[in-house]
């Protein structure tokens, strides 16, 4: 039983880290390419979920047991919460792209998609209806569009001319994403090496399983 405790605890730290460590991968991958990403806020919210939901899961687990019935209305919780956490409406999120750049980038991709606008404030309001809310995260180089009362089929149009103006742009690696690519890699690093040092303990187990 005391051999198990340091390699439950080493699962239980991997199981927490990893999936930190793989979004921060993917941030610093996003923040690399050669051209703006451009991501639905759906999905951008689904990734960061993902990987912060052990360190919401894991603390309710070591309460409540690792039964299959816990472990299937802990899912159930998470499932509802980001349901209930999701946004909204019509967003995007541009990642890899100077805040300075935006406003002219929408401003073509209107034009090009026969979308009259307006400058409204830090928004475009266009003509055919519904408001282009802008907000920027400079540490990460990502900005996030947000389209209010507007049809689908207008935000099916946005959608499409975001994706072919960002394809025709240019972007340069960060040294924010740099970072959080030496950031990622340390993270994967160190809970492997407890892996590898628990190595003797796990082939005992199987060992003794097998046998």
């Amino acid at each position: 039983m005391l051999a198990m405790e340091p390699l439950g605890l080493t699962f239980r730290l991997v199981a927490v880290v990893l999936p930190v460590a793989l979004y921060f991968l993917l941030l610093g991958l996003l923040n690399s390419r050669r051209r703006p990403q451009l991501l639905t806020g759906r999905r951008d919210f689904i990734l960061l979920t993902a990987a912060l939901s052990p360190l919401v899961l894991m603390p309710v687990a070591e309460m409540l047991g690792l039964s299959l019935l816990h472990v299937g209305l802990s899912a159930i919780a998470l499932l509802a919460g980001v349901a209930l956490l999701a946004p909204r409406g019509r967003s995007w999120v541009i990642y890899n792209l100077p805040p300075g750049q935006i406003r002219g980038i929408l401003s073509r991709s209107l034009d090009s998609s026969g979308l009259s606008s307006k400058p409204a404030g830090s928004a475009f309001a266009l003509d055919a209806g519904g408001l282009l809310r802008i907000s920027h995260f400079p540490l990460l180089r990502n900005v996030t569009l947000r389209l209010d009362g507007a049809s689908p089929e207008t935000a099916a149009r946005v959608e499409e001319a975001l994706t072919a103006s960002l394809g025709r742009c240019r972007a340069e690696t960060s040294p924010m994403a740099v970072a959080l690519l030496l950031v990622a890699t340390a993270m994967m690093l160190a809970p492997l090496t407890l892996v590898a040092q628990q190595m003797p303990t796990i082939v005992r187990l199987i060992t003794d399983l097998v046998h």
